[in-house]
């Protein structure tokens, strides 16, 4: 088999996948999220039963997107969640300001000053 046939047949098993040439990942986090249509799903998992690189993939996809939505159900400490809406209700401002002048010898002196005021808003 030439390296064309090969490329010929790996083109042929992505459009048998997914309808189109493009990889199968392309389109691999739409099917676990139900964006595709059940046919093109279908055809992508029917794929994978033929592709253990892309079965791992799914698999692997699969798993990450699981442990996501477990972590993102998980509900974070009420000290932590009460240090953040501190840090959302507290309003820094910095001034600055600066002047410059020159000595009778020549030389320039720049002072800068800043000013900063912090204020915490009252829970809502």
């Amino acid at each position: 088999m030439t390296q064309n046939d090969r490329a010929m047949r790996e083109t042929s098993r992505r459009e048998t996948a997914t309808g189109s040439t493009r990889d199968m990942s392309f389109g691999l986090e739409e099917a676990l999220d139900g964006e595709l249509p059940r046919e093109t799903v279908e055809r992508m998992r029917r794929h994978t039963d033929d592709c253990p690189e892309c079965a791992d993939e799914w698999e692997r996809l699969r798993r990450l997107k699981e442990l996501v939505r477990r972590s993102c159900a998980d509900r974070a400490p009420s000290d932590l969640r009460a240090r953040i809406a501190d840090t959302c209700r507290t309003i820094t401002v910095t001034t600055t300001s600066t002047s410059t002048t020159t000595e009778a010898d020549g030389s320039t002196v720049r002072v800068t000053r800043s000013t900063t005021t912090r204020r915490t808003l009252p829970p809502a």
